[in-house]
């Protein structure tokens, strides 16, 4: 395990899960939780999750900035060249990464950046990847949080054939959501994430009323030591910026099992989005977040320092603060005055509501997952369900580690413990704590095999898988 594990502790006032909405009738508790480095502190320990920072008094939240890439973002394009039928090029390959200690490592990358390139495109619109694979092993690519068609989600064996070295694997579909995304490997995923195979996928909808689109993602390498976190590559952003600026920062924890909690200084950072799906607006507390592996939020954040003025954006990591990014304002005011409250984000296609009464009910037991990168396709499912049901997923942590899960081709609402309600957002990404039990609903309408990813958070035992089957 790592020595920086961090934990949350929370004061509670009943059962973890500190949303507390105004108009969320549904969700019952006001919780009141603060950082500790320590395992435990005499208090219940939460999960490794951003939502554990949620305010409990309003729907407001925050983001902090993470990075990998502090893009003001690009349009689509082809910065490898495209294929005469229209496909872009995609090359995985050994590398060698310079860190910000100077530090010289052999590492992999898609083509030769770290992290890969940022691929955008608009909803509805057909992405067209061609993988080439130059890897001494075999990799795919998973497109984390897509809900695309089976046969593009990129597992080795389950739902596709592995790509061998010198082969390549097109990939086409169009993503059915707007949001924050990104791709990396899913068989032999560990390993090969942490040696530098990641990037960020950013699905567009309808123009929003921010001044600028900024990404930062968070990347970590395990196999050097100390374990370097690098923000776009370096240790940290500079962001200039104006008076009454709107920056949108699409936030991605790309690391391989790492926790990250993040703090923006003297601004108040708006969550509009939580892995790629639109939220209800919310500030974050004490400019607070926290993300597990594999998270996303998009945040707006007002610039409303004067001139001359600086704010970082810090990592708070075992006792200590860390900058990751800063505000610098320079120039003159975008504007004579702040932009108005920024309303929610367009909708995806995801429902209003699940009908939990006929929902069809399985449990998946953590400790029962089979070690990655095991042959999925040689495993039973752990259960079937028919397109279009409603299924309530029981997770059971009987380990004695926090485990982050990854859903994949769906996206999922966590339920209240003590009744069927669910928390106001969605996710894909979620994190259960030590022998503790979480219930996720979601709508099983995308047929196929689709894998269910485990991860012990900041621990480096291997990721665990089962899969199920929408029929």
């Amino acid at each position: 395990m790592y020595a920086n594990q961090l934990t949350l502790a929370c004061v509670t006032a009943g059962r973890r899960g500190l949303y507390h909405a105004e108009s969320s009738p549904r969700t019952r508790k006001v919780a009141a939780c603060a950082l500790s480095f320590q395992e435990r502190a005499g208090q219940e320990a939460c999960p490794f999750a951003w939502t554990d920072l949620m305010p409990a008094m309003s729907r407001r939240h925050v983001l902090a900035g993470l990075a990998v890439s502090t893009l003001d973002l690009p349009a689509f394009a082809q910065p490898q060249g495209g294929s005469q039928d229209g496909f872009r090029i995609l090359r995985s390959y050994q590398n060698t990464t310079t860190f910000p200690n100077r530090a010289a490592a052999a590492t992999w990358s898609f083509d030769g950046t770290t992290p890969g390139p940022a691929l955008r495109i608009k909803r509805g619109e057909e992405l067209r990847i061609r993988l080439i694979n130059d890897l001494p092993e075999p990799t795919a690519l998973h497109w984390h949080g897509v809900r695309l068609p089976n046969a593009m989600d990129g597992v080795p064996d389950l739902t596709q054939p592995p790509i061998a070295p010198g082969k390549s694997f097109d990939y086409r579909f169009r993503p059915p959501d707007a949001g924050t995304f990104w791709y990396r490997p899913a068989g032999n995923a560990a390993a090969q994430i942490g040696r530098g195979l990641r990037g960020a996928l950013i699905v567009e909808s309808a123009p929003v009323a921010v001044d600028r689109d900024v990404l930062l993602v968070f990347e970590d390498w395990p196999f050097a030591a100390p374990t370097p976190l690098t923000v776009n590559g370096a240790s940290d952003v500079p962001l200039a910026v104006r008076t009454n600026e709107r920056l949108r920062l699409r936030l991605i924890n790309a690391t391989v099992a790492r926790g990250l909690v993040l703090r923006i200084e003297r601004h108040a950072p708006r969550v509009m989005a939580i892995d790629g799906q639109p939220a209800e607006p919310f500030l974050a507390r004490d400019g607070r977040v926290a993300l597990a592996p594999g998270n996303r939020a998009d945040v707006f954040v007002d610039m409303l320092l004067d001139r001359g003025e600086r704010a970082t954006i810090l990592l708070e990591e075992a006792g200590a603060q860390r900058v990751i990014a800063r505000f610098d304002y320079g120039a003159g005011p975008a504007r004579a005055t702040p932009l108005a409250e920024a309303p929610p984000l367009p909708p995806n296609a995801l429902p209003e509501r699940l009908d939990l009464r006929g929902a069809s009910r399985h449990d998946a037991p953590l400790d029962a997952f089979v070690a990655l990168p095991a042959p999925m396709h040689e495993h039973t499912p752990a259960f079937s369900v028919r397109r279009g049901r409603v299924v309530v997923l029981t997770l059971g942590n009987r380990t004695e580690v926090t485990q982050t899960v990854h859903l994949h081709g769906h996206h999922m609402r966590l339920l209240d413990r003590l009744d069927d309600g669910w928390k106001p957002y969605w996710l894909d990404t979620l994190t259960i704590p030590a022998r503790q039990t979480d219930r996720v609903a979601f709508l099983a309408d995308n047929p196929g095999k689709w894998l269910i990813e485990a991860q012990a958070l900041n621990d480096k035992r291997p990721r665990t898988a089962v899969w199920f089957a929408v029929t």
